[in-house]
Order: C-alpha cells, then sequence, then structure tokens
C-alpha cells in the first residue's frame, strides 16, 4: 500500500509538459489545453484537493513566437534535443521553480507521445525536489503504452482511458489510504509489479464535465497572463468512427461517439463570449460527425451568437456535403482543416481513408464556394510510399487548390495501426526513441521503398513547394480580399494604417 502521506498536504498540480518552448524559448504556446481544464474542473467538485494547472509551453515573459515549419525541422530541432539533456535551458528551471512554489504532493502529467520525454524530465525534477511527491501520467501515450510508460523510474501511476473521474477517485483513494485496487482504469506499482485494475467505463454525459474558462481563473497558473483568445477552445464530442492506420484517437476515444448536447454547447460558447471571445475553435477529433448535430448547433449560433465565429476540423465526406457546409457558414465558420493527406487513390485506401481525390477536390470546391478558408491536411512517408505516390501527392496540391497546406511527414505514434505495421516489417524496432522521432523530426523516414537519402531530398523539395504555395495562396486571398473592399475603401484602409503609424511615431 502506498505511504500516506496526502492528509497533511492535498494538493495536485496538473502540468503540460514544454514541447515546443524546447525548440526556443521565445515560441509561446498560446492556449490554455483543455485536458488540464477539464481534469481540475473533476477534482474541484469531486474532492477537497487543493489544485494547480500549469501550461510548461506558455512562456509568460515572452511574445508569442510563431516559427516556420522550416525552423521547428531545421534548426530549432537540434536546439530541440539539445535542451531535453540541457538542463541549464530555461524551462527546467521555470519547471523547478514551480513545482517548488506550490509543494504539491501529486503531480499530474498529460501526456501525448511527443512530449512523454520531456514528461518524464518534469518527473524526475519533482523527485529531486521531494522523492514522496507521487507522478501520474495521463492523456493518449498512458492509454495507449500502458505499463511501458513505467520504464521511467520516477512514473507512479498512469490513467487509462479518459482521465476526469479517475483521476478524483485516486486522490480520494490515497487521501483515505484505501486499495488502489477498487480503482478502475489505473495502472500502478506495488512490490515492484506493475498492477493493472479494472477498466474505467467512459463517461456517458459529457454535459456534466466543468467548463474549462470556468476553473481557470481559480487554478492555472499565470491566468492573468494569457490573452483571450488562449482559452477559445471547446470540443462537441469525443471519438471518431473513422479508422486512418497512422491516427492513435480510436485508441483513446474509441470509434464510438459521444456527444454534448447543442444547448451544453452554446452555453460554454456564451460563457466565452461574456469572456471577451469572438472567435473558437471546436477540438474534436471530427467536427459534426451528426449531421443532425451540427445543424442544431449552427442554427443556435446563428440566432444566439451572431457575431461569433469558429474554425474547425472535419473530413472530406463531411465537407463535399454542400447542405453541411451551408449550415456551417450560417453559424459562423470561417476556416476547416481537412485531412487530405495523400493525392494518390490507392494510397488513401490503403491507410483507410474513405475518400477518392475526386470527393477531395469537391470538398475543397465547396468550401470556397460559401467562403469557408480551405486547410489541408497533407502526409507523405507512409510505409507503402513510392518516389511515385510522394510525386502524386505533390502535384495534386494545385488541382486541390486550398487555401492552405499543413504538410508534414509520417510519424508512427504508439498506438496506432500503422506503428506496430512497421514493427512487424522491421521499419522500427521495439525502441523506438520518441525523442528523436516526431511530427517535427527531421529524420523520420519510415517507408520501405524509398532510401533515406532520395526521401530527404524529396522532403526538401517539397517543403519548399508548399511554402511557395502557401506564399502564393496568401497572396491571392489579400488581392481578393481587397477587391471585395472597393478601391475607395482600400485606399481609406491603406491611408489610415499609414496615417496611424506616422501620428504614433510623432507622438513616440
Amino acid at each position: 500500500m502506498t505511504k500516506n502521506i496526502f492528509k497533511n498536504n492535498k494538493k495536485i498540480m496538473l502540468i503540460e509538459p514544454p514541447f515546443y518552448r524546447l525548440y526556443h524559448d521565445q515560441f509561446c504556446l498560446v492556449k490554455y489545453p483543455l485536458a488540464l481544464g477539464y481534469l481540475s474542473g473533476s477534482i474541484l467538485r469531486k474532492t477537497n484537493w487543493e489544485v494547480q494547472t500549469y501550461n510548461a509551453d506558455f512562456n509568460a515573459k515572452k511574445k508569442s513566437f510563431d516559427p516556420s515549419g522550416e525552423y521547428l525541422s531545421g534548426k530549432g530541432f537540434k536546439r530541440y534535443l539539445s535542451s531535453l539533456k540541457d538542463m541549464s535551458f530555461p524551462i527546467w528551471d521555470e519547471v523547478k521553480r514551480s513545482i517548488e512554489e506550490f509543494n504539491p504532493s501529486v503531480i499530474g502529467l498529460t501526456v501525448k507521445s511527443q512530449n512523454f520525454t520531456s514528461g518524464t524530465i518534469v518527473a524526475k525534477i519533482a523527485k529531486k525536489i521531494n522523492p514522496e511527491i507521487k507522478i501520474l501520467v495521463g492523456g493518449a501515450h498512458s492509454t495507449m503504452n500502458g505499463s511501458k510508460v513505467f520504464e521511467c523510474k520516477d512514473i507512479d501511476f498512469a490513467c487509462i482511458g479518459e482521465g476526469e473521474n479517475t483521476i478524483s477517485d485516486l486522490l480520494n483513494a490515497l487521501e483515505k489510504s484505501e486499495d488502489l485496487n477498487f480503482v478502475d482504469g489505473i495502472k500502478f506499482r506495488e512490490n515492484n509489479k506493475i498492477i493493472t485494475t479494472k477498466p474505467r467505463a467512459y463517461i456517458d454525459d459529457l454535459d456534466t464535465l466543468d467548463f474549462a474558462l470556468t476553473t481557470a481563473p481559480k487554478v492555472l497558473k499565470h491566468f492573468d497572463k494569457y490573452p483571450k483568445r488562449a482559452f477559445g477552445y471547446v470540443f462537441g464530442s469525443r471519438g471518431c468512427p473513422y479508422a486512418c492506420t497512422f491516427c492513435e484517437s480510436k485508441a483513446m476515444w474509441t470509434r464510438k461517439v459521444r456527444y454534448r448536447s447543442p444547448e451544453n454547447i452554446i452555453s460554454e460558447l456564451k460563457q466565452m463570449y461574456d469572456f471577451g471571445i469572438r472567435q473558437v475553435n471546436f477540438d474534436d477529433d471530427t467536427f459534426g460527425i451528426s449531421k443532425k448535430n451540427i445543424k442544431i448547433i449552427n442554427d443556435l449560433l446563428e440566432k444566439e451568437l451572431p457575431d461569433m465565429t469558429y474554425t474547425c476540423e472535419t473530413v472530406v465526406q463531411l465537407a463535399k456535403d454542400e447542405q453541411v457546409v451551408k449550415d456551417m457558414k450560417r453559424g459562423g465558420c470561417t476556416g476547416t482543416y481537412v485531412g487530405i493527406e495523400s493525392g494518390n487513390n490507392e494510397m488513401l485506401k490503403s491507410i483507410k481513408k474513405t475518400q477518392t481525390t475526386d470527393e477531395c477536390i469537391q470538398a475543397m470546391r465547396n468550401l470556397q464556394k460559401h467562403g469557408i478558408d480551405s486547410h489541408a491536411f497533407i502526409m507523405v512517408g507512409f510505409p507503402n510510399e513510392t518516389e511515385e505516390t510522394f510525386k502524386q501527392t505533390m502535384d495534386f496540391i494545385p488541382k486541390l487548390r486550398p487555401d492552405n497546406v499543413i504538410f508534414s511527414v509520417f510519424t508512427p505514434y504508439p498506438g496506432s495501426d500503422l506503428f506496430y505495421q512497421c514493427q512487424k516489417d522491421g521499419i522500427i524496432d521495439g525502441e523506438f526513441d520518441l525523442s528523436i522521432y516526431n511530427h517535427q523530426s527531421p529524420l523520420n523516414c519510415f517507408t520501405k521503398n524509398i532510401s533515406k537519402k532520395r526521401f530527404y531530398e524529396l522532403r526538401r523539395e517539397a517543403d519548399k513547394f508548399v511554402d511557395k504555395y502557401n506564399q502564393k495562396a496568401k497572396f491571392r486571398r489579400g488581392i481578393a480580399a481587397l477587391r471585395n473592399l472597393g478601391i475607395k475603401a482600400t485606399f481609406r484602409k491603406v491611408y489610415s494604417h499609414y496615417y496611424g503609424r506616422i501620428i504614433a511615431r510623432i507622438n513616440a
């Protein structure tokens, strides 16, 4: 049984470990992670523990820094690897001071595969401060990797699956010295063994979750330093019915989709509106899976929040439905992120995308027709990728004509079907180094059919091509916007801009 150290110190610190700040400490991820908000809400409601949330990827002392993809995968990546080993890097001292100041008895780390390595460093720092601190990891990575996370000797507990109810039950059990075997949904160390408890049932009624913005002022470190837009994130569902082989979502949430009621979503959006937020982003894996729900949500947005706009991720199957797109536009949708991935139909089929290239084009045209910005996710480097399919995907982009391309190279994250396929095919071994391979890594090459040297050449060419395409697309949108304003309005806007700058200089 775990030694009871909690009756006199019922304090838990929930931490989002750094990732992007390791590339450049001036980088500031201006987002309050929803996981921290939902977990803290559950703890405050169901326990008598004190909570602090801390996003270590937010730098309260620096202005927002938006590095290019080229920086992240080039010089930035080398800086990232160095930062994982260099304990003098500023973020690690900030983590140390933050833990010391709050003095928790439990630290909860919400981790994805990309920041699990930095999460283990946070755990090590915490144990050096106080070996009695208990470390809990949760999120997608711990769910998909189970006992493997305990290879980090500083980790005491792992939450498997949805964490809101699990973490509250665990804290209550620790406080009362109860048998942890009766806490569903965890793994823990006991007598040098890893014990696995009964799986935790998923939350049936998502409307019972606390709004992240409700608890943020009470619990978030540096709350007053965050701009309001950092809290403009919301979700309407959990789960994804699709089976894309490169995605680990179904391992975390399952393919069964659970929905919040449209009324509950609108209530949260009204809270955000009253806070001063006018633009929100739906963080669902796929927004609007239920066409019925998406119509109701957009009906309510149009009626009750007419000057609030939103962006979201969606799929080709929905974006090609003109009525769905019309509903989204009517409700205030200004931009969508669509999983296109490949320009080769056989490749799409092999990664279990339920779409064709013609349908992708149809989806883009629908969005553009109704004035919704189209951001296309493009991915290359799948295990069965060939040089021909790689080039076909690049050639497909001008035919697709998205407003923006988000280009990436396939990474076999643990929990995805392709991760296990890569292991089976010998493309990766059992010691997959997450510190080296993530979605920003220039070292990613997991295809059987292209040599690493040639793949890196193709990737560099693709990076330049996409960058050039995005610049041209941005210019075209700018010209179109000016045309829409009209000549006189354009002149007034330009005059006003430069007159304001001149006056500001005079007054400085």
